[in-house]
């Protein structure tokens, strides 16, 4: 039962799906939902005359009239093949895959109040490669949510979520109409992340730098590893600036990861949340935050997106439009007034993502890589890796540092049996190296390295910045991260190893095609890593290629542009 689709075009209502495959003249294959089975009539198109093994059969679909039925019902539909009483799904080829999104059909009728439409999917599973055909009846219905909610526990659990939305907004009107002063008050906030780090963190150093904060003393306690005179110096600077602008900034912060906690404290959590953004002027987040699903923010309230992220490749926001991407007109990613990225080329990119206009994108660059080059910072922070793990001093560094597999923070994992460590091992031996793993934040589970390679191997998942160990790292392997954003600034070499290329593309999503973007060597299996890393087959023209697109050049740091054409415009504008 070796059988897979191989192609599928179509040719005005026929739909035309190619299966290749050993004894296919001995099956039987249908498209098959839960309630329907429709049997397809197979024509043999091609014979394999060397082996005599492999033969092509198509079957053309009529769309409108399949089988005796008049058009598919409402249902999502696989295909099966069945061989006496034996009965599975038919894989389908990469290419297949890659064509799927580009074969969806909508019929228009009746004035085109009316549609049908037929869709496809892939799914992965296992490592292979499957897709559905989605058969819909559409109407133009304002009132959509309503008709697509089927089911007693549905409709119960929806109109709980409805009631929860509705009371939490009007709790935030009422406040936001108490709390009608909002002038120069601003808040740091993410839902996915505690305590502060990143952009955020980036431009609120920045902010006390310059004395903006109305705690004045607070951020004199930033600089406490200076001598006495220099606080005093930095005192007065700071005292004079603040008189200079009139401007006193309010900071506070809010730091929960909500994914990680129950129900019952992601409510309370959100009372308090609610009573602090409604006080704000301008409010700051740096990922995906659940609560502005359930609040609408005043007109009074800037929210501006610090996107952690300077750019991978996996798909995320409205780029996963129609995979499981989120719906049209409650994506919490609309609601930014602005959203700020690393260059002019990842504007068309992040409006993509959020759903937003491209005016609503800034290329200022990230915070996070305001002072990234510093000699001094570089210096400090490898003085301080070398102090507490003396083992890696005078050794070169290989970081390993994926992204996670799973659908999201709950499911995330990574298969640590794709890594090889004898071979690591014996390779770190040879060329004194030092293997530093750095998973995912999502990925919980840790590696288990044997005592006989911790020599060499260490477990770094739970060392809280990996901008750090950037710092010490010779080569960077990863996959579909956007760590390689941030490492790209040292000009040192990156190895891709992607051993799920295709299924990673075709069922996760990517933003641009790996072998044409990724600024380094893209490895299948990790024997060619382990033969570029011994080669020096580095491919560093792409990566000189990748830093003139993604990183723009200006006369400010990203954290200045940001404090003087957002934060300081808008409370001057008002």
């Amino acid at each position: 039962m070796e059988i897979k689709i191989v192609d599928i075009f179509w040719d005005r209502i026929y739909l035309n799906v190619v299966f290749e495959g050993e004894n296919i003249e001995k099956s039987e294959i249908f498209l098959k939902t839960k309630s329907q089975a429709v049997k397809l009539k197979l024509e043999r198109i091609e014979k394999n005359n060397d082996t005599n093994l492999c033969i092509r059969y198509k079957s053309v679909i009529n769309i409108t009239n399949i089988e005796n039925i008049v058009m598919l019902k409402n249902g999502n539909y696989k295909f099966i093949v069945k061989q006496e009483d034996e009965s599975k799904e038919i894989e389908i080829t990469t290419e297949v895959g890659y064509k799927l999104e580009n074969l969806d059909k909508i019929y228009r009728y009746y004035k085109e109040n009316l549609a049908y439409t037929v869709s496809f999917k892939p799914r992965g599973k296992d490592g292979k490669i499957y897709c559905t055909l989605v058969s819909r009846y559409m109407i133009i219905n304002h009132n959509y949510r309503k008709e697509q909610i089927r089911g007693t526990r549905k409709k119960a659990r929806r109109a709980m979520f409805i009631f929860g939305k509705n009371c939490f907004n009007a709790f935030y009107k009422v406040l936001a109409f108490i709390h009608f002063n909002k002038k120069n008050k601003i808040l740091l906030m993410s839902e996915t992340r505690s305590p502060m780090g990143g952009n955020l963190k980036a431009l609120d150093d920045r902010i006390k730098e310059r004395g903006l904060n109305s705690n004045l003393k607070n951020s004199i306690n930033l600089e406490k590893n200076n001598d006495e005179e220099n606080i005093n110096k930095q005192t007065t600077k700071k005292l004079q600036t603040n008189k200079k602008n009139k401007v006193k900034l309010k900071i506070t912060y809010s730091f929960f990861k909500t994914l990680e906690n129950s129900t019952l404290k992601i409510a309370l959590h959100y009372l308090k949340l609610t009573w602090q953004l409604s006080k704000q002027e301008i409010v700051f987040v740096d990922d995906y935050c659940p609560i502005f699903k359930f609040i609408n923010l005043s007109s009074k309230t800037k929210l501006v997106q610090l996107w952690h992220a300077g750019v991978g490749f996996k798909s995320v926001g409205y780029a996963r439009f129609g995979f499981s991407g989120p719906y049209p007109y409650t994506s919490c990613h609309r609601r930014y007034d602005y959203a700020i990225v690393g260059g002019e080329a990842l504007v068309p990119v992040y409006a993509e993502v959020f759903g937003i206009n491209k005016e609503k994108i800034l290329p200022y660059g990230l915070p996070r890589l305001d002072n990234f080059l510093d000699s001094n910072k570089i210096k400090e922070t490898k003085e301080k890796l070398y102090n507490n793990y003396a083992n890696l001093k005078e050794k070169k560094c290989i970081l390993f540092a994926p992204t996670f597999r799973g659908t999201g923070q709950k499911t995330a994992n990574y298969p640590f049996e794709k890594l090889d460590l004898d071979e690591i091992y014996n390779l770190c031996k040879k060329e004194n190296y030092m293997f530093l793993i750095k998973m995912h934040p999502f990925v919980r589970k840790r590696i288990n390295i044997p005592e006989e390679y911790r020599e060499y191997i260490i477990d770094f998942s739970d060392y809280p910045d990996i901008n750090e160990l950037l710092y010490i790292t010779d080569i960077l392997i990863t996959d579909y991260s956007s760590n390689i954003y941030d490492f790209s600034l040292l000009n040192r070499p990156i190895i891709f190893y992607t051993y799920d290329l295709d299924y990673y593309q075709i069922i996760n999503k990517v933003h641009r095609p790996i072998r044409e973007y990724a600024p380094g060597k893209v490895c299948t299996t990790f024997k060619e890593v382990i033969e570029t890393i011994e080669n020096k087959d580095f491919e560093m023209k792409k990566l000189e290629r990748f830093r003139e697109e993604n990183f723009s050049i200006h006369n400010k740091t990203a954290s200045d542009m940001i404090i003087d054409n957002i934060i300081l415009k808008h409370i001057n504008d008002d």
